[in-house]
């Protein structure tokens, strides 16, 4: 297996009216050839630039030695230390970058195959436009999001809010910041304004942060989850125990949300909970449902749902069904997640 290959471009952009610098990662034995290979944007962190993806070859790599990604195009840009990824950087990502990667690497332009990942000031951004543009991506990944704990604006100088900058907040938000235009960005806002079309978008949500994020970003993580939770947005969260903003923890981390991005472009992990039940199963289901097992009798043959996890499902799901009917006239069981009370009594 050839290594993945890396190359760096200068985009005569139409939208930033600017060049932008390009950096791009070409799968191991990269072919315009054969179907349009899937597209990752990836958006780097506050104070860093586009080498941040060439920088970590040896991830991708190790990612396609093991078979986790299909072949797929990653790209990233330099936007500046503090973009935010305000402004007109939204219609680069969504619009200008794709149909640049299209032209240059025959990459796919459907939103199937199209996902993005970033970490910090990136997982930020990959937050904000992808719950803006729902439709737009298959899959998102943002990492350790430098996201606040609110739907509103936070007053500063506060554990959530003593690492703001405020030269590279005014550059993008106004002097002063401009509160209207920054809530219309703040990710936990956004996510509450779109959540109907987020939820219908079938977009898939991956979202991690370590539990000793020297910024605290934790916080703002965690209450991202708990929007996404309320608002019965489907995603995958991991609080990842000892892990700071940076370190040893980042690389198995990055590879873990990308090895998510790669099972969303393969449509998925969902286990079937609908397979034809076998004489055999059928019995051990009607023993348990018909009181056998409670009354201590004598299963009609060994069973171990762990012998097959392909069908232990289905037959999860027939011994609970005669059960779970007494719940169907409750709303909350058409909820992915249930409408949970506080923990805390204020």
């Amino acid at each position: 297996m050839t290594e993945a290959t890396t190359r760096f471009f200068d985009l005569d952009s139409t939208v930033m009216g600017a060049s932008v610098p390009m950096s791009v990662v070409l799968p191991p034995g990269y072919s315009t050839e054969g179907e349009p290979l899937p597209l990752l944007i990836n958006l780097h962190g506050g104070g860093g630039d586009r080498t941040f993806l060439t920088e970590a070859l040896p991830i991708w790599n190790a990612l396609w030695a093991n078979g986790d990604i299909p072949p797929l195009v990653m790209v990233s840009f330099s936007s500046g230390p503090g973009s935010w990824y305000g402004g007109a950087w939204e219609s680069f990502v969504v619009d200008e970058l794709p149909d640049w990667a299209h032209a240059t690497f025959g990459t796919s332009l459907e939103p199937a195959q199209t996902v993005m990942t970033g970490i910090s000031m990136g997982g930020y951004g990959t937050l904000k436009i992808a719950f803006k543009h729902p439709t737009r991506f298959r899959a998102i990944a943002p990492m350790e999001p430098a996201i606040e704990p609110s739907l509103e604006r936070m007053p500063g100088h506060q554990r959530n809010t003593w690492y703001r900058m405020p030269p590279m907040e005014e550059a993008v938000w106004g002097s002063p910041v401009n509160e209207a235009a920054w809530l219309a960005d703040n990710p936990a806002t956004v996510a509450d304004r779109n959540a109907q079309a987020i939820r219908d978008s079938g977009m898939e949500i991956y979202l991690e942060v370590g539990d000793k994020d020297y910024i605290n970003l934790h916080d703002g993580a965690e209450f991202m989850h708990r929007v996404l939770w309320d608002r019965d947005i489907r995603h995958e969260y991991h609080l990842v125990r000892w892990a700071d903003h940076v370190g040893e923890s980042l690389m198995r981390r990055i590879m873990e949300a990308h090895r998510f991005l790669a099972a969303a472009l393969a449509g998925g992990l969902e286990e079937p909970i609908d397979l034809d039940l076998s004489e055999g199963e059928v019995a051990h289901v009607n023993w348990i449902n018909g009181g056998g097992m409670a009354a201590g009798e004598e299963p009609p043959s060994a069973m171990n749902m762990m012998a097959d996890p392909k069908r232990a499902p289905t037959i999860h799901r027939h011994i609970w069904d005669p059960l779970r009917v007494s719940a169907a006239d409750d709303p909350g069981l058409r909820r992915a997640y249930a409408e949970l009370p506080p923990t805390i009594e204020r």
